[in-house]
């Protein structure tokens, strides 16, 4: 049988097609793929956006209800509407946050939490519908706090639901992953200045011998409310520039931090025997300074709902473009092979064989053809446009790989100092210990405290302690070698864990205490920072864990602030630490 070069052709031509085809059908399957995987990311945010608005209704409906419980006899009525109509605007939320769950595949463990968030409403609303049948006068005290807690308990069950739709998100597309946080940290700052004036409506009317423990509650909020106004500010620093929203969280701070947090803070410091609003003049003035937190809230879901949507829109183009682009080159082979059939042999075998390297993964660049045909440079084009497609595809994958790694790295590290955060030095001490076990020396942990912290804040403001911190993390990081692990312990206290024995410990210690009155703070110029120190060591062998040790060295800088402030404690009158009994 004889051989013809048209029939070469054909089966060159007929390969490379198949060739192109495949090729195209892989590109074209990885980003349809990405594309209903963004769709889904899409419906999996709407209904983490309907579970953030569902949650601040549970939250909201506090307000009325304080009013209502706290409230004077003759505005019974309009409080019992107005904590009606907010309990009714509750319950629509609440239908339409289920009624999304209700499509999720995961629908029947997150329902769960959606019936047992309607459960808890409806003991609190129970619980706050008992106390408004009383008579004004003997509505204070107990019943009152316990009904404000059964509605805590219902804002707990609703922070629950969206913590669980959020994280399906993230698991959707980790793209969305900073979105989250920000909505999450959101919705959270806004229960927490919710209970901020919650606890305060319960001082107003308890007794005294309640206030001290409702004092802790306050100041705990605070702290909670602090954290998560820091960790607002540095989501937004790293991942709101630019998308209008910095004006939202400056209404937050202006509005609330320097307006109703200021507010509630002097009302919860008045004594009984001075004049005090009641629940229902005080929630009537403080709730509109949390408006700016809820309207934050929006706008971050709102810019969520914008990114998914440009994400699945680009992805959208790139099935498109695949389509197009694998179209044209197979009818492009197709055209060549019946019009030019001569003298096109060889340029066809060529792409044949790029065609299948690409296939195979090589997307390196082949070697320039020459040809006075424009019709075979158009081809050629095409498989290069096919190869730089195919490059940019690898750099996103390489990209998504680098975002998710700086994301694992922010969760073992703090976000306002840069250093090791607890769970990070733990799984340090955990390895330090095994190491020390299996015949290592002894480990030491140095806990310190900054002396006057709250001096600093009161007297420069928060923003210069915060670079205060940062001065300090800063300064000592590069004085400590990298035998040591440095981390935040939390507020104002550091810890450092190093090989060392009582003796180099205190070394190290007294060595950290003169670095740090050398602590230079550009935002405060001529400010002294000291510190007081407390050092525990650990035996190898011991098999004392590192809560044991960071509590004996928080024992023994207590004894350093009680004994003057900057100065390192590495004893007390308990003794050295003891060895701890196996299997114990």
């Amino acid at each position: 049988m004889v051989i013809r070069i048209q029939h070469l052709q054909w089966l060159g031509g007929v390969v490379a097609a198949a060739a192109c085809l495949a090729l195209g059908v892989l590109s074209l399957h990885a980003n349809l793929s990405d594309h209903m995987r963004y769709r889904r990311a899409g419906e999996q945010l709407q209904r983490f956006h309907a579970s953030l608005i569902a949650a601040t209704s549970v939250s909201a409906e506090r307000g009325p209800a304080n009013s209502a419980m706290g409230g004077r006899e003759e505005d019974r009525a309009i409080l019992a509407a107005a904590l009606a109509a907010r309990r009714a605007l509750t319950d629509r939320d609440i239908a339409v946050a289920e009624a999304q769950i209700g499509r999720d595949a995961r629908s029947q463990a997150i329902a769960q939490i959606a019936r047992q968030l309607r459960e808890d409403l409806a003991a609190g609303r129970a619980a706050v519908d008992a106390v408004i049948a009383r008579p004004a006068a003997y509505r204070g005290g107990a019943p009152t706090r316990q009904a404000i807690e059964a509605m805590f308990t219902a804002a707990d069950t609703a922070g629950r639901l969206r913590e669980a739709l959020g994280h399906d998100a993230v698991l959707e597309a980790s793209e969305l992953a900073s979105d989250v946080i920000i909505n999450t940290v959101a919705g959270a700052l806004r229960e927490e200045t919710g209970r901020l004036g919650s606890f305060v409506v319960m001082k107003l009317t308890s007794d005294e011998a309640v206030h001290p423990r409702l004092d802790a509650a306050i100041a705990t909020t605070r702290t909670r409310i602090d954290m998560l106004r820091a960790a607002l500010r540095n989501y937004a620093a790293a991942f709101l520039p630019g998308t209008g929203l910095e004006q939202a969280v400056a209404t937050v701070e202006d509005t609330y931090f320097r307006g109703a947090l200021p507010f509630v803070e002097r009302i919860a410091a008045l004594r009984s025997d001075e004049p005090r609003p009641d629940a229902d003049t005080f929630t009537r003035l403080y709730v509109p300074g949390m408006k700016p937190v809820e309207e934050l809230r929006d706008k971050v879901a709102a810019a969520s709902r914008v990114t998914i949507e440009k994400l699945s829109h680009q992805s959208y183009l790139m099935v498109l473009a695949s389509l197009l682009l694998t179209t044209v080159a197979v009818l492009a082979i197709l055209a060549i092979a019946l019009v030019f059939r001569d003298g096109l042999f060889r340029p066809l075998m060529t792409a044949h064989r790029q065609v299948l390297r690409i296939a195979n993964g090589d997307l390196s660049d082949p070697p320039r053809q020459q040809s006075a045909s424009a019709e075979v440079r158009a081809m050629f084009e095409g498989l290069e446009m096919l190869r730089l497609q195919q490059r940019r595809r690898l750099e996103l994958e390489e990209e998504q790989m680098r975002l998710s790694e700086r994301l694992r790295h922010l969760s073992r590290t703090d976000m306002l100092t840069g250093l090791l955060n607890r769970r990070a030095l733990q799984e340090a001490a955990d390895h330090a210990f095994a190491a020390s076990d299996a015949g290592g020396g002894p480990m030491a942990v140095i806990l310190f405290d900054i002396d006057h912290f709250k001096a600093i804040n009161d007297g420069h403001g928060h923003g210069v302690g915060d670079d205060v911190l940062r001065a300090i993390a800063e300064t000592l990081g590069a004085h400590l070698g990298p035998e040591a692990a440095f981390g935040r312990h939390g507020g104002e206290e550091f810890i450092v864990l190093l090989p060392g024995d009582e003796d180099e410990a205190t070394a190290r210690a007294e060595a950290l205490r003169r670095t740090l009155e050398r602590v230079v703070v550009a935002t405060a110029p001529g400010l002294t920072v000291t510190g007081s120190f407390g050092v525990a060591v650990r035996l190898p062998g011991s098999g004392l864990p590192l809560e044991d040790l960071v509590a004996v060295a928080d024992r023994r800088l207590y004894l350093a602030k009680i004994a003057g402030r900057n100065r390192v404690c590495s004893s007390d009158p308990l003794g050295p630490l003891p060895r701890r009994a196996v299997g114990n």
